[in-house]
């Protein structure tokens, strides 16, 4: 898709230009994340052990993505929809080696085909919606 810069006027009048639609539900969603994964870590640590290190990791991840996520959305880095396409697949691909690792089967082959579909669903809309790219990047669909 071509795009084009957006003008000053376009950047203050254009609602795809503000935090709305389904990415601020994006966001909300991974505040979310965030708030449990820190706050499970300070009041409630010893149920981390259980899952064992493998998956302590996988959790302590999504808690770390999901914070730099919002941080990032909240500064309008134009590298987020990188970034947070980048750490998503990361955090895929350290499950898919946890599934391996603890030979799992058909069950977490599952799951792990649902979270890819999630992340080519998410990593589409960041480099190809149009409220990602006038969001971050300041720029609309070429007419």
């Amino acid at each position: 898709m071509a795009w084009r810069d957006m003008t000053q006027q376009e950047q203050t009048t254009r609602p795809e230009a503000r935090l709305g639609g389904a990415l601020l539900w994006l966001v909300l969603a991974a505040a979310v994340v965030c708030l449990v994964a820190v706050g499970g870590a300070f009041l409630a640590f010893d149920q981390l052990e259980p899952i064992g290190i493998r998956y302590m990791i996988a959790v302590g991840f999504a808690g770390a993505w999901s914070a730099i996520f919002v941080v990032m959305t909240l500064l309008r880095l134009p590298a987020t929809p990188l970034v947070a396409s980048a750490g998503f697949l990361a955090w895929i691909a350290w499950r898919f080696a946890v599934a391996l690792w603890s030979q799992a089967g058909w069950p977490l082959a599952v799951d792990l085909l649902a979270e890819a579909v999630l992340a080519a669903g998410f990593c589409g809309y960041m480099a190809d919606g149009v409220r990602p790219n006038a969001y971050y990047r300041r720029r609309l669909p070429a007419a």
